[in-house]
């Protein structure tokens, strides 16, 4: 039986980055059984603040000290790769903002008066981006739900607590969402940008500038994963029609999308450090290509860019259609990195095709950085280290994803239940 999509659920909507929603089962697991908000629960949502304002802080910083030491252009190509996607960020929560408030016809019982200025009035949205407050403002009213709905629990005040629970699934979508735009629009372009500048300029010493850009890396890295991992979270949370993927799955699907990010990652920035314009061409043109492909798959509209207020029947309006190619632009550059599914159905053949492009890519990339770098690059300590790192992450990851899909899918498990 196919299950219809939630059109009230943002990450419904986006079913791609972690496939865990594609399940056709009748069974559920309905998290409103036991709202309970733990400890772990508030941990990671004020770990999620820290590890956002930690990365943004320690990149701003890098910036800085390309300015000092007159490195314009790459302090002027950070700061792109910062505010840019903070830009397209804000824009995205607006877009998820104005849906809430048409679906809800009032934005006062589940948004602070200020935050709800911060993300919807166009004079408040240069200090959001300034400042990257988009996924932080969400955080912090996600953190505030799960607070009261906790207070509520303890005071045994049952109505409450599942208000504010309901409240907080529904915010920890849209910020994990976010993050994980974030994640693939500015953590990983901005790996490649400093695994380059530090591939080009390395020459076997540590200075200052070194260290912040191995702290810019790791930040960004460290980011990338717990995005994920909030992501991860959030899904199972929000499932009410769905299996809950159980711990070995998440585990799985972890590996298989870090593994797979990681190795596509250091390919970019190996080839980049040589032929950084070749590069850059080669990534735009797999960008448009991938537009391409995601347009004529949702045949010119995509699900989260319908208004919510327009019968689906109806043709799609002018303003529907260009909401659905610029967001079709976006969702483009995140598969530079990574498989994004934006239209439901099958993912199998997609996967497939999608993959072996990438793993291609890759091993063209680490190809012509092993026979075009210079002697000094292949007599130093990291040369084979990269090599491998380029390849044998790509093939664990995609390990991981067979043995998830073979294994360790929950429809599967569904399935095995039934039959026995």
């Amino acid at each position: 039986m196919e299950v219809q999509i939630n059109k009230h659920l943002h990450t419904r909507q986006i079913i791609g980055i972690f496939p865990v929603l594609e399940l056709n089962v009748d069974d559920v697991d309905v998290p409103l059984k036991n709202p309970h908000v733990t400890y772990l629960d508030i941990f990671f949502l004020i770990s999620s603040i820290i590890m956002h304002i930690v990365d943004m802080t320690i990149d701003i910083n890098l910036a800085i000290r390309y300015l000092l030491s007159n490195k314009l252009t790459y302090f002027a190509w950070t700061i792109v790769l910062i505010f840019l996607p903070s830009f397209v960020n804000v824009i995205i929560s607006r877009r998820m903002q104005c849906q809430d408030d048409k679906e809800n016809a009032t934005s006062s019982h589940y948004k602070s008066k200020c935050i709800y200025a911060m993300l919807t009035k166009k004079s408040y949205c240069l200090i959001v981006v300034l400042f990257q407050l988009a996924p932080v403002l969400r955080y912090y009213q996600t953190l505030k739900y799960a607070l009261n709905a906790y207070k509520s629990e303890k005071r045994g005040d049952r109505t409450n607590q599942r208000k504010y629970y309901l409240q907080m699934i529904k915010e920890d979508q849209d910020v994990a969402l976010l993050r994980v735009f974030e994640c693939f629009l500015e953590a990983a372009p901005q790996q490649i940008l400093q695994l380059t500048i530090l591939l080009k300029n390395y020459h076997s010493d540590i200075n200052i500038e070194f260290i912040h850009q191995v702290a810019s890396i790791l930040s960004s890295l460290g980011s990338m994963g717990w995005a994920m991992a909030s992501y991860h979270r959030s899904i199972r949370l929000a499932q009410q029609d769905k299996l809950n993927i159980d711990v070995t799955g998440t585990v799985l699907q972890f590996v298989w999308h870090f593994c797979t990010t990681v190795s596509r990652i250091l390919s970019l920035s190996v080839v980049a450090s040589i032929w950084p314009l070749y590069t850059a061409i080669g990534c735009i043109f797999h960008w448009i290509s991938m537009t391409t492909w995601i347009i004529i798959d949702s045949h010119g509209v995509l699900e989260f860019c319908r208004d919510p207020n327009h019968a689906p029947h109806y043709s799609p309006k002018i303003k529907e259609r260009i909401y659905s190619m610029l967001f079709s632009v976006v969702i483009g550059v995140v598969q530079v990195f990574i498989y994004f599914n934006a239209v439901d159905g099958s993912t199998f053949l997609k996967h497939v095709f999608f993959y072996i492009i990438c793993f291609l890519e890759n091993i063209i990339a680490t190809v012509f950085w092993i026979y075009a770098s210079s002697n000094e690059v292949k007599n130093s300590w990291y040369f084979n280290i990269l090599i491998v790192l380029c390849i044998v992450p790509f093939l664990l990851g995609i390990t991981a994803m067979i043995v998830y899909y073979s294994v360790f899918h929950p429809s599967l498990k569904n399935q095995n239940c039934i039959h026995t």
